[in-house]
């Protein structure tokens, strides 16, 4: 265990061991790994081609959501109902 004076007061600031050295150089391996990976996915992807999106695409998807913020509307329209009535058999107790 090695025992790191910083301040010169001969007192130690921090002490290291072996483990702890060992599992921060393979957290740095693990980042620098992590990084490179990365990198290199990302080169990869910048080598191929763009994908074209067709105007039906771009229809097919603005039914698809539109079809959802119905349905969403149609919630909240039936959420509504449903508490109107519960205020109504409060009201009535």
């Amino acid at each position: 265990m090695a025992k790191i004076d910083l301040d010169g007061d001969g007192k130690a600031d921090f002490s290291i061991n072996f483990t702890q050295i060992i599992a921060v150089a393979t957290l740095f391996a693990s980042i620098i790994g992590s990084y490179y990976t990365l990198n290199s996915k990302i080169d990869k992807a910048m080598a191929m081609p763009k994908q074209e999106v067709s105007a039906k695409d771009i229809n097919a998807l603005k039914r698809v959501y539109d079809l959802k913020i119905e349905k969403v509307a149609v919630q909240a329209k039936e959420n509504m109902e449903d508490i109107k009535e519960i205020e109504r058999n409060f009201k009535r107790k």
